[in-house]
Parts: C-alpha cells; sequence; structure tokens
C-alpha cells in the first residue's frame, strides 16, 4: 500500500464514498478511512439520494439496488 496519497477522506458514509469514488475516477490516489467495522457503520444521514446525482456516480445502480422503502413524505426541520 501506497504511504502517500493526494487525498485522504475521513468517513466511508455517503459523502465520504462519494467524494472517494468521483477523486479516484479523476485519477487521485486516495486513502478513505472509516473507524467502524463496516462503511457508514455511523450513519448520520437522515435524507435521501436523488436519482439523477447517484446515476452519475453509480451509472445503471437501479438495477442492483436493492430499495430498502419508498419515499412516502418529505420535510425539511431546522435545530437552533
Amino acid at each position: 500500500m501506497a504511504k502517500q496519497f493526494d487525498v485522504i477522506i475521513v468517513g466511508a458514509g455517503p459523502a465520504g464514498c462519494a467524494a472517494a469514488l468521483v477523486t479516484a475516477r479523476a485519477g487521485l490516489s486516495v486513502l478513505l478511512l472509516e473507524r467502524g467495522e463496516s462503511p457508514g457503520s455511523k450513519n448520520m444521514f437522515g435524507g435521501i439520494l436523488y436519482g439523477p446525482v447517484l446515476n452519475e456516480l453509480v451509472p445503471n445502480f437501479w438495477e442492483e439496488a436493492p430499495v430498502e422503502r419508498y419515499i412516502t413524505r418529505r420535510a425539511i426541520s431546522f435545530l437552533t
């Protein structure tokens, strides 16, 4: 394994994995770190992944992706 990387990404949740994928596709060497046992172990994401954006990262993702639940309601909340 290389000892130097162009980019080091901390956290293998949805954003970290997407950042690592885009960076690697751009030809840079990437180290993706996750302290949990698996990617996204401490997932703090409570939103949705929009199809057009996800399709740019993983073309035709819907052909193999398991659907956990369909979106039935959208809401925006602010904490102060």
